[in-house]
């Protein structure tokens, strides 16, 4: 990949290409007749046989006439003839669009280019140059169904003249067109004119004077500039001084760049802030020419709570690396309408990223898809129709150089294992909520001068289990707080700010006890490594490191224990449990009778029954029995967990005197370590 700082190889030939166009204008573009119904309708149903002789002259494109203003007075269109340029450098490549048989694919940015290029065009490729007439076919992206189908039957005329003569032809195509397979398999590979970057605005901006590469490192980076909308990068060159243009790039990207954030304020955020920091580097030494694309991890699924951070962890890495990133979702999608509207706008999302490479792909809420084997029949056919399309162009991504793609779940078990499977999905990262070490770097940044070192800590220990853009924007609402009251700002201001209410240590003792109980049970049982736990008046949490997600009837028995190991604690120590086992659908007690009720009734482990029930939920309402097993399981875990955390009275109380003085414990590569023996040899009766 060419250095950013050297002068491009097409620009004097764009310079050339430029003077001959401003010396000859663009000529009109007379109307051609269209094909009939009949002829249209053989083409759909694959009887070109039978139409081939009635195939009429085709239109070359929908083009109106243009005014013959100079192209540096029309910095978009001079834009768009930067980007042609580029992808046919020396006037051989334009001279072999009109070879006989020729076809030729270009790619052109969304905003209107793709009119300016076919406008272009057909200055370039006029008969009065000399050269065989060159049909140009032009399609468009739409939402809209009736414009949709105008772009269908234009892509049906264009193939049947492709497959019938052999008349050069030029497909411009504006991304978010998703070509069908069968074609897009018979065309040449794409060139793009896009994305829209340093050096063609440079060019567009030489025309009125200057040298390209003076002008070039005045302006915005190109990441910057990539992140641009079309109306942005409209708005600012719609002036005609070029002092104030260049201004107003300079405005905006800043402006982009103000609103996301950075690695810079990730800090122990253990495997995740890993992952996202190796990928950074691994797109900087691609980007560089140092490694081939094939040699680095290009996709990574992020998998956590609500809340984690997951999508501004990708609008980190984007912002990081200096990409543009483009979003998508199975929600913003289908806000398109019906099935087919859903499809196309997926499909848009993929060829934004692909045209704007290097880029990153961000698919958020992606378990929101499903699975195509999951047991709900609501709505299966559109389930599948969704999942099968989103595998087509993940693959697609996949063999695109320069295209990270980054997914997010909640809930990686109802994820459909084709969407996880390696090739399409490289890495699997967990993101749990920002630890005690990057909330004090993110309260630091924040707050460096306006409080002291002794309340900012005091305040991150009780900001656990908060998420880095709640901490952050508590931040800014406590400033606000504060200049409204005329005053300087307090703790007090972001702990109300961030709904942290007053600490009451009777309930912090008891989480303490309780999250002290699961690892110590995960300890014992190897149900993996306990890698930090943490507690605060929300709660609190054990991060463990993976396991197989393949499991025997004794790691499911060992795993029931773990989850009841918090009330057993609490029972141990305190006498009684409390409501927080119970509360909610992702609360021990309802994951444990999850993995009761599925080793009765699903996994076939049970010794009862190798029946499998596709709903082991509606079994524990209808059949008394059902209930009566799953209870027995419960309560024999739960005195399992009563007896291991007996036999280690003195580690769980002092597990949870550390935690109510520390409130977060990172472990070590060893995990949770044992402490000394206990002086006063106190035990449980």
């Amino acid at each position: 990949m060419p250095s950013p700082s050297a002068m491009p190889a097409w620009l004097p030939h764009y310079l050339t290409v430029a003077a001959c166009l401003d010396a000859a204008p663009c000529p009109p573009v007379a109307d051609a007749p269209e094909i009939s119904e009949t002829v249209f309708q053989a083409l759909v149903e694959g009887r070109l046989d039978d139409v081939v002789d009635q195939i009429e002259e085709l239109p070359d494109w929908e083009e109106r006439p243009r005014p013959a203003t100079p192209l540096g007075d029309d910095p978009l269109r001079a834009i768009a003839l930067a980007g042609l340029c580029r992808a046919l450098p020396t006037s051989e490549a334009i001279a072999a669009l009109t070879a006989v048989g020729a076809v030729t694919v270009l790619d052109c940015p969304p905003g209107g280019m793709i009119d300016d290029a076919a406008s272009l065009l057909s200055a370039l490729l006029a008969p009065g140059t000399g050269r065989p007439p060159v049909r140009v076919v032009t399609l468009r992206a739409t939402g809209d169904a009736r414009a949709a189908g105008r772009s269908e039957h234009a892509l049906a005329q264009a193939v049947a003249a492709i497959t019938a003569t052999t008349a050069p032809h030029v497909l411009l195509l504006e991304e978010g067109v998703a070509l069908p397979r069968d074609i897009a398999a018979m065309l040449p590979p794409l060139l793009r004119l896009g994305p829209v970057d340093g050096w063609l605005i440079a060019a567009a901006l030489s025309l009125r004077g200057g040298d390209a590469a003076g002008l070039r490192k005045g302006l915005p980076g190109d990441a910057a500039l990539r992140a641009l909308s079309p109306l942005q990068l409209r708005f600012a060159l719609r002036h005609r001084v070029r002092e104030r243009q260049i201004a107003e790039l300079h405005r905006m990207t800043r402006s982009n760049r103000s609103n996301g954030p950075t690695l810079d304020v990730i800090v122990g955020d253990g495997e995740a802030e890993t992952a996202a920091r190796r990928l950074v580097a691994d797109l900087a030494a691609w980007s560089a020419g140092h490694i081939e694309w094939g040699e680095m991890t290009r996709s990574l699924l992020f998998v956590g709570p609500p809340g984690t951070g997951k999508t501004w962890l990708a609008r980190a890495i984007a912002a990081s690396a200096g990409v543009p990133l483009i979003e998508g979702s199975l929600a913003a999608w289908q806000a398109a309408g019906h099935l087919g509207e859903m499809l196309r706008a997926m499909r848009a999302s993929f060829a934004q990223a692909q045209a704007a490479v290097p880029a990153v792909l961000f698919l958020d809420e992606i378990d929101s898809a499903g699975d195509r084997d999951s047991d709900d029949s609501h709505a299966r056919t559109y389930r599948r129709q969704v999942i099968n399309a989103l595998l087509e162009l993940l693959d697609g991504a996949g063999r695109t150089p320069g295209l990270v793609v980054l997914a997010a779940c909640n809930d990686m078990d109802v994820l459909d294992p084709a969407l996880r499977r390696p090739g399409r999905i490289d890495r699997i990262v967990a993101v749990p909520p920002p630890g005690l070490a990057a909330i004090l770097h993110i309260l630091g940044r924040r707050l460096d001068g306006s409080l002291s070192a002794k309340a900012i800590d005091s305040l991150a220990r009780r900001a656990i289990g908060h998420s880095a853009a709640a901490i952050d924007g508590a931040v800014r609402e406590a400033r606000s707080q504060a200049r409204n009251a005329g005053r300087a700002l307090t703790g007090g201001d972001v702990a109300r700010a961030l709904g942290l209410a007053r600490e009451e240590p009777a309930i912090i003792r008891r989480f303490a006890l309780h999250e002290a109980g699961h690892a110590i049970a995960a300890t014992l049982l190897a149900r993996g490594r306990v890698q930090e736990i943490r507690v605060g008046m929300a709660g609190g949490h054990v991060a463990l490191g993976h396991r197989a997600s393949l499991l025997t009837r004794r790691d499911l028995v060992d795993q029931l224990t773990c989850l009841l190991a918090g009330r057993a604690a609490e029972e141990l120590v305190l006498g009684s449990g409390c409501t927080g086992a119970g509360r909610g659908a992702d609360s021990d007690l309802a994951k444990a009778t999850d993995i009761a009720l599925r080793l009765e009734l699903v996994y076939g482990l049970s010794g009862h029954s190798l029946v499998r029930f596709a709903d082991p939920a509606r079994m524990l309402v209808s059949d008394p029995a059902v209930r009566t097993r799953a209870d027995r399981r419960l309560r024999t875990a739960l005195r399992r967990a009563r007896q291991l955390l007996a036999a280690e009275y003195h580690w769980l109380r002092h597990l949870a005197d550390r935690l109510c003085a520390e409130r977060v414990i990172a472990c070590g590569e060893d995990g949770l370590e044992r402490p000394g023996p206990d002086p006063e040899a106190r035990h449980e009766p």
